[in-house]
């Protein structure tokens, strides 16, 4: 068997035996322990060199594939691991270099040989216990013979995959805030419309802007941050915010980079990266809400944007599940109706329900259309603000400030005003402030 660098310097290391330890491997011990444990690791390392590399393959050597007629595929490798790598199937998957997001785990078999390597840098000690000053020392991964079938995935989205994604946030230290009720009965709706959070947009290509990921993540919390702000200069006593999650908030829905009904998207982003990305802005989103007063969220599903939506409505709950300030609906219901006082609010994307729309929410909630006078239902899908009312209800699109893309260029559809739109209610008397935060490109 061949020896590393590190493994020659100690064959060939000469002088005193408790020096050479103490260089080497970061520990002062005595004269005649170190010369007793010195010939015991040379002794060890000669024996090395007897050994027959046909019994003890080097990891770099070992690698057998084989590809069966159902297109599994069973690969065997010799990898250096960590001892959480070995019990990581998806990890060890990954570093064989299939994607956990396109491809299934069938079957994944470890075996740990005897061989180890170098990693980082550490303290040395003395034989008493006490920290030396900071040398180069061994922390050991180990060699393992891994075997792993995997299958291509075809549909979908591997749930371990999203599970990996939610592990990864990091858990939230959450406050709860105490809220004086002015008895004026104001309610706050944040309805984002059409993010497109992961869209890519040309600028030179749109005239509107470029949009990525990052770009996207900045005019979002700074809309965010101006809707607040106006809240507070305003004066406005908020005693209820409503904040529904979808709505396009994605730009796409698959691991393919398509929507929720297969079109191909210009994307800026892994989908893994967009939804992590996109969950940590809704979370601090409601965390800078509920300090104006308790938050109601619900999921309201866009064309693009169905299941990854949804997911991050689960992720959120999963949040604030213990926290009095944020109650989220988690139904899978495509439209939602918010009662409030006098006023019947309700939300749908618009792209299904087309010219119906004006005709669903007698159906879907007769006891509070009784109860109620002032009723509207709000959407997104068109990226601009029109305004219709027909037989007692108020059909509002809303404004968006998601970059006009090449698709949108190249059909006309331009010129919309980018804007986050959040609407003031009273209970007694309906609708009385609408909040515009306009983009400035």
């Amino acid at each position: 068997m061949q020896l590393d660098h590190f493994d020659q310097a100690v064959l060939k290391k000469s002088g005193n035996a408790s020096q050479i330890i103490f260089d080497m491997y970061g520990v002062r011990i005595k004269s005649n322990n170190a010369e007793k444990q010195l010939a015991g690791i040379r002794k060890h390392l000669r024996h090395k060199l007897t050994v027959d590399e046909e019994y003890v393959p080097h990891p770099d050597q070992m690698d057998e594939i084989h590809i069966k007629q159902d297109g599994s595929i069973t690969t065997k490798r010799m990898m250096y691991l960590s001892e959480e790598d070995s019990k990581n199937p998806d990890r060890i998957m990954y570093l064989m270099g299939y994607d956990p997001g396109k491809w299934e785990l069938i079957t994944c078999k470890t075996r740990r040989n005897y061989w180890d390597v170098s990693m980082k840098l550490s303290q040395g000690v003395d034989e008493n216990g006490n920290k030396l000053p900071e040398i180069p020392s061994k922390k050991t991964n180990h060699a393992y013979a891994c075997e792993i079938t995997t299958k291509p995935i075809k549909d979908g989205i591997k749930s371990t995959a999203i599970q990996d994604i939610f592990d990864n946030l990091e858990s939230p230290e959450l406050s709860e805030y105490k809220y004086e009720n002015s008895g004026k009965g104001l309610m706050l709706e944040l309805p984002v419309m059409d993010l497109h959070l992961g869209k890519l947009a040309w600028g030179d290509e749109t005239e509107d802007g470029n949009w990525n990921l990052k770009k996207a993540e900045s005019i979002y919390k700074k809309a965010i941050d101006e809707m607040i702000a106006r809240v507070n200069l305003y004066g406005l006593e908020i005693e209820r915010i409503i904040f529904p999650i979808g709505q396009d908030f994605f730009h796409f829905d698959t691991k393919d980079s398509k929507t929720a009904h297969g079109t191909p998207m210009d994307t800026d982003s892994r989908w893994q990266k967009m939804f992590n990305t996109g969950v940590t802005l809704l979370i601090w989103t409601i965390e800078n809400l509920r300090k104006i007063a308790p938050v109601e969220v619900f999921w309201i599903p866009g064309n693009h944007d169905t299941m990854l939506s949804y997911f991050a409505t689960h992720s959120v709950h999963a949040w604030f599940r213990n926290t009095d300030s944020v109650t989220i609906d988690l139904s899978p219901t495509p439209r939602k109706y918010v009662r409030h006082g006098k006023n019947l609010i309700g939300f749908a994307h618009g792209q299904d329900e087309r010219n119906r729309i004006d005709r669903i929410m007698q159906v879907e909630a007769p006891k509070d259309w009784g109860a109620t006078i002032y009723r509207e239902i709000h959407m997104g899908h068109i990226h601009s603000e029109k305004v219709s009312e027909d037989g007692g209800v108020i059909v509002r699109n809303m404004g968006s400030i998601t970059a006009t893309d090449s698709w949108h260029k190249t059909s006309g559809f331009i010129g919309a005003v980018r804007k986050m739109q959040g609407i003031v209610w009273d209970k007694e008397k309906g609708k009385q402030l609408t909040i515009d935060v306009n983009v400035k490109i």
